[in-house]
Order: C-alpha cells, then structure tokens, then sequence
C-alpha cells in the first residue's frame, strides 16, 4: 500500500514540484558534480593528449588494365560504379594495410618501433608490444583506419597518437609498404607468365598460336613495364599525410560539461534515494 502511495505520488508531481525537489537536493547535486569535475580534471592530468594525422587515396588509375578508363580524377569520381570501385589492387590495399605482411615490414624500422612504444594514453599505461609482427598488426588493426569518404571511392587513411610526427610518419609509411607490397606481388605475376609464355612460344611451330602467344606476351610486357613505374600502383595519394592543429583526444569540453552534468544527475538521484528511502 505504501508503495502505491510513493507511485502515485511521483505521478502526481508538477513542474513546481520538481523545481522545488532540485532546490532541495541542491546541497548533494553540487557535491557530485564538484566531486565529478575533480575526476574529470585528474583524467585529463594523467591522460595524454592525442593529435589525428590522415591522408587520403584513391584508386589508382588503371591505366595497364584498364586503358578506357578515364585518367582524370573527375572521371575516377563518376566511375566510382564502375571499374574503379572493382579495382583488385586497391581491393587488396583496402585488406592488407594494417595485417602481418606490413607489420613484419614496419618492425624492421627504429623509429617506427619507438614511436609504438611512445603510444601510451595515460601516464601510467604500458607500452605496446612491439616484439612481433603479430602484435603489431593487432595494434595497427585497433588504432589505424581505413574509412570511408561519403559516398566515393576515396578513402582516409587515420591515425591517432600523441606525436604528430609520428603520426604523420606511419600512415606515410603504412602506405608505401602496402603499396610496394602489391607492386612487387602484380610483379612477380607478370614475370611468371612472360616466362611461360616465352617458353611455350619457344615450343610452338604452329603460326597461328604462336600469334596468339606473341600478342599475350607483349601485353604481359606492356603490363610490366607500367607496374615498374615509380609511382603508386594500388592505392593513388589525393591528399598527403597531415596532422591536424588541435587535441583530437581527450576533449576538454566535452569532458568537463559531461562530468558537471552526470554528477548534477547523480547527486539528484542520490537526494531522491534518501528520501523515498527515508521519508522521515
């Protein structure tokens, strides 16, 4: 029967008596939000602050396999339907970039040791496990994203981490390393059909199939002489990487506003509590 009344009681309640009750739990409101600011500002003492480098790519023109293709960035951008969403190199960028091929590739570089080790969000944390390519692609698969730009085909590539340059220095090399990678795999691939090739157009007496042979050879030879080209294969660089200018985490704003609001609520639920709990 008590209970009904406490429920019905709550029901009841206007705006003027809920106005009344939050002057009356004042004392405990401002105890928790003071309380709530104080855990907010030893939050952001021992946190450090993180900067977010990016960059953004595209996929690469596709001028061996794909010669109608339009090789201006406008046409990239309306065939995002088209063959340049289908691309298999920038498919395979898009999948290996942060996996253990890279990572085993990125661990042979000091720097890029020490600035893993130096990715630490709070004072107290411990460094990232830098002592196989196994742990660093776990790390590269938590921290860097690949995301994607509206509705095109672009991508950006971001990074968080409390040194700019550095930040700015793995995304660069991430995709410098994913991109050879491929480059050299399409390389090999290429070179071991022009040696089969070289070698069935060697065995063959009949002129119509050693046409036929002669033909796919030189575009093996066309194709490998574009995939040599000094120049990205997989994965085209629209915008360099670049670090932004302000604290990408933690937010000092949002921080603060969010503790002073939850320990506002707190201290109110809390009064309400004590007092249903204790009506005396």
């Amino acid at each position: 029967m008590e209970r009904v009344t406490v429920e019905k009681s709550i029901a009841e309640k206007s705006l003027a008596d809920v106005l009344s009750e939050i002057w009356r739990a004042r004392g405990w409101m401002l105890f928790f939000a003071v309380s709530a600011v104080i855990f907010a500002f030893l939050f952001l003492t021992l946190a450090n602050p993180y900067i977010r480098a990016e960059m953004i790519v595209a996929p690469a023109t596709p001028i061996g396999n794909h010669p109608q293709a339009t090789p201006d960035f406008e046409g990239i951008i309306e065939l995002q339907t088209g063959v340049m969403t289908g691309s298999a190199a920038f498919t395979r960028f898009e999948n290996i970039y942060n996996g253990v091929s890279v990572a085993r590739m990125l661990i042979q570089d000091e720097k890029i040791l020490a600035g893993l080790r130096n990715d630490l969000p709070f004072r107290f944390s411990e460094s990232p496990d830098t002592s196989k390519a196994e742990t660093v692609a776990h790390y590269l698969k938590k921290h860097l994203k690949l995301e994607p730009v509206g509705s095109t085909p672009l991508r950006r590539l971001a990074y968080l981490h409390p040194d700019r340059d550095f930040a700015v220095y793995l995304i660069g090399r991430v995709h410098r390393i994913t991109d050879e990678m491929i480059r050299v795999s399409i390389l090999q691939e290429v070179n071991g059909r022009i040696d089969y090739l070289g070698k069935a157009l060697a065995r063959t007496q009949n002129a119509d199939h050693r046409r036929a042979l002669t033909e796919l050879l030189m575009e093996q030879e066309r194709l490998k002489m574009l995939v040599s080209l000094d120049q990205p294969y997989a994965a085209a660089i629209v915008e360099p990487p670049a670090a932004g200018i302000r604290t990408a985490w933690p937010d000092r704003y949002l921080i603060f506003g969010g503790s002073v609001i939850v320990g506002l609520l707190i201290g109110y639920i809390f009064f309400g509590l004590r007092t249903y709990a204790h009506p005396g």
